[in-house]
């Protein structure tokens, strides 16, 4: 029997795959980050909230490593 769950997860991890690729990419490029970066547990789960609230990779990582007021 075909479980809808696990693919919706599996789409889900995809996305997010996909997503956190394209933040890292802008991070960088924004001069954010340099290569070969690994983020801390407390910055994934802020990513992974961003990914959540539908931000895109610019707007996500503008949010985390942008200026703050």
């Amino acid at each position: 029997m075909f479980n809808e769950s696990k693919y919706a997860s599996l789409m889900y991890e995809q996305g997010l795959d996909q997503w956190t690729r394209a933040w890292y990419g802008e991070a960088v490029e924004a001069g954010f980050i340099r290569p070969h970066y690994h983020p801390d547990p407390v910055t994934i789960k802020r990513v992974r909230g961003y990914f959540d609230a539908g931000l895109s990779p610019t707007e996500a990582a503008m949010a985390c490593f942008g200026y703050k007021h």
